[in-house]
């Protein structure tokens, strides 16, 4: 039903609410004839309406989708903060930690607690404080870690490489927070602005498929020729394995999993290894690095498209049988174009950013600048997109797609500043490679990178060990905290002993 002055409001109990044709358990959108306009309303089902609020004007309806859209805008900025905690422990431990021995085990215990402690808790018991704590901490950060030598710096030159700090910073923040957000949402005392959203919604654990599909792109190469696709079978047919090995483990222990986010039979692993096979194949379509970005916006906007033409309706709505392979994993299928439109921007914004080995001081600075102005293009593009498309993860609908590449450019940015320009004095230089390039980033960090498939694994193993045996719904807030604290520790523990005892997996 729309929602429209026209329309008979349903009746639940002695409340009347209203409905429309895609409404879920958790989300509620406009249809036709205001589908262009299709944004997130809200976190709670379908607010009840007063007396006066049964019948609206168009004029009426047109403002409260206005002041949805810019909560749903502010939604977003809100789940950008959320990067802030591990990002921060991050830098904390650059700096508190960066004297000890980089493998040593009390180095890499405080690391935990400058990391851990503070994102568990923040994301948890203390969500009330989060916000507080997020910015005033960046904030001051950014104060006391300002370059006060400009002048000496000027002439200081570094290696950015082909796989710059940042970077790998970006997957660490992506596995770290995503292994946490996996296991919190179980708990009762997880807040629930920072769950998935069933439809359209711009929340925390919304950005966690969208990143690793950025950070994937960020480190793949464009294929040239069909000689370059005789190595896509090495990183495809893992994910695809990994995708069908969890689909069978969750069919034969009867594992309770969210249809409504990737379909019956399709996961995360499937989305990333279908992604990089159908992304490597379409990049042979573009004759330099440039041309990606053509090509990207292309499949972008054939796929928005195809969204507004009906797709949306078809794979939001409840009512439609899940029969078949196609209807039963309709939300993981019509992601795929979304998702090889993200990698290929990110392809070529890895080749961007990495076209220079070697940077002076000044040069660093003029492309933090242009980074930075690429943040605010894609901020007023997020903008423009909530009232126009909404941001809906389920279909990496063209919002969700800049709101992702938004968040990952801010997030390389900050990691920039603060790796790069805060840090440039313990940084090696072209004479002097040799010195504390070992210490130039967390062991923390270094153990996730190194084996981050292995860490993501660690991690839904774990979470469904604490699933089948601690019974989260009944733990009480300390209990919850503790258990959190305990799976991450046992997790990155693990990768931090392969790393040490320099074991490479995955």
């Amino acid at each position: 039903m729309s929602w429209s002055s026209s329309s008979s409001p349903a009746v639940a109990s002695d409340s009347h609410y209203f409905y429309d044709a895609c409404n879920t358990s958790t989300k509620c959108y406009l249809s036709a004839p205001l589908h262009i306009f299709q944004i997130y309303l809200g976190q709670d089902t379908c607010r009840a309406l007063g007396p006066m609020e049964q019948y609206l004007s168009v004029d009426q309806e047109v403002s409260v989708l206005n002041k949805k859209s810019w909560n749903s805008i502010i939604e977003s900025v809100d789940s950008l903060i959320t990067t802030l905690p591990v990002m921060i422990g991050f830098v904390l431990s650059r700096m508190l930690c960066g004297h000890l021995p980089r493998l040593s085990t009390r180095r890499f215990l405080l690391e935990y607690m400058l990391v851990a402690i503070p994102t568990v808790i923040l994301f948890t018991v203390g969500s009330d404080f989060f916000h507080m704590y997020s910015i005033v901490s960046f904030l001051a950060l950014v104060w006391y870690l300002r370059p006060r030598r400009e002048l000496e710096l000027r002439n200081t030159k570094y290696e950015v490489g082909k796989r710059p700090l940042v970077f790998t910073l970006l997957r660490a923040i992506c596995n770290c927070g995503t292994s946490v957000a996996i296991l919190m949402v179980d708990f009762p005392v997880t807040p629930v602005r920072f769950r998935k959203s069933r439809t359209f919604g711009a929340s925390a654990m919304d950005m966690g498929i969208g990143i690793f599909v950025v950070t994937m792109g960020l480190v793949s190469h464009r294929a040239r020729n069909l000689t370059d696709l005789k190595k896509l079978p090495k990183a495809v047919v893992p994910l695809l394995l990994l995708g069908l090995g969890r689909t069978t483990v969750i069919s034969m222990i009867n594992y309770n999993h969210d249809v409504h986010e990737y379909g019956i039979h399709m996961n995360a692993f499937f989305i990333l290894g279908l992604t990089k096979l159908f992304g490597s194949l379409c990049s042979l379509l573009a004759n330099s690095d440039l041309q990606l970005l053509g090509l990207a916006m292309g499949i972008l906007s054939m796929h928005e498209l195809v969204l507004q033409l009906g797709l949306c309706d078809y794979v939001m709505s409840d009512t439609v049988p899940r029969l078949g392979f196609l209807s039963s994993n309709r939300e993981g299928l019509s992601s795929l174009p979304g998702c090889v439109a993200l990698y290929l921007f990110s392809i070529y914004f890895g080749k961007w950013y990495t076209s220079q080995d070697h940077l002076t001081y000044t040069q660093l600075c003029s492309k933090l600048k242009r980074v930075l102005l690429i943040a605010v293009v894609l901020w007023v593009m997020v903008i423009l997109s909530a009232f126009l498309s909404g941001i809906a993860r389920v279909t990496f609908n063209f919002g969700y797609v800049i709101w992702i590449l938004f968040i990952s450019v801010v997030i390389i940015l900050n990691c920039a500043f603060f790796f790069e320009l805060a840090f440039v004095q313990t940084r090696p230089t072209f004479g002097d490679c040799h010195k504390e390039t070992a210490n130039s980033l967390p062991t923390f960090v270094e153990s996730l990178n190194m084996n981050g498939l292995s860490y993501f694994l660690l991690s839904n193993f774990f979470t469904g060990m604490v699933n089948i045996f601690f019974d989260p719904n009944n733990r009480s807030n300390s209990e919850s905290v503790l258990i959190l604290l305990a799976y991450v520790l046992i997790c990155s523990m693990m990768v931090f002993i392969m790393h040490k005892k320099r074991i490479r997996i995955a």
